[in-house]
């Protein structure tokens, strides 16, 4: 009885081991989701144009650059699915069929949208809308 337990545990404090060993160690900014530790970010130069990152702990890393002529306008949509409710960033891009979401892992909280949304319309040139959300982050 004794054996076993002493064998449990060397077990559970061996895989315990493993798993620290094998770990990288998370950044603050990073992101779980399903297991995997992503970050993702944007890069916002108005001369130029956006550049879009997501950093996987296996340390992939996709990078995305649209110049910004070819930003035809920033939207902010409510998706709705059967289970939940989140917004997301995407960019209308010229030649391209899809939105392209800023944001394809992170589903951030519509309060953090909106400053980087008005920071893209001003780098876009598409300020008309900007008044469209409330001090609050609510639609008006």
């Amino acid at each position: 009885d004794k054996l076993a337990i002493a064998l449990l545990w060397s077990l559970i404090l061996c895989a315990f081991f493993v798993k620290l060993f094998f770990q990288k160690p998370v950044e603050k900014g990073d992101l779980i989701i399903l297991g995997l530790n992503v970050s993702e970010s944007i890069i916002i130069m108005p001369a130029f144009g956006v550049q879009l990152e997501t950093h996987y702990r296996s340390g992939r890393i996709i990078r995305r650059f649209i110049p910004i002529s070819k930003i035809l306008k920033a939207v902010v949509n409510e998706c709705v699915t059967p289970v939940t409710c989140y917004w997301t960033l995407s960019l209308i891009v010229r030649g391209e069929e899809e939105l392209t979401l800023v944001f394809k892992e992170f589903r951030p909280p519509l309060k953090l949208l909106v400053p980087i949304w008005k920071a893209l319309c001003a780098a876009t040139d598409s300020t008309d809308d900007t008044d469209a959300f409330t001090q609050e982050g609510s639609g008006s």
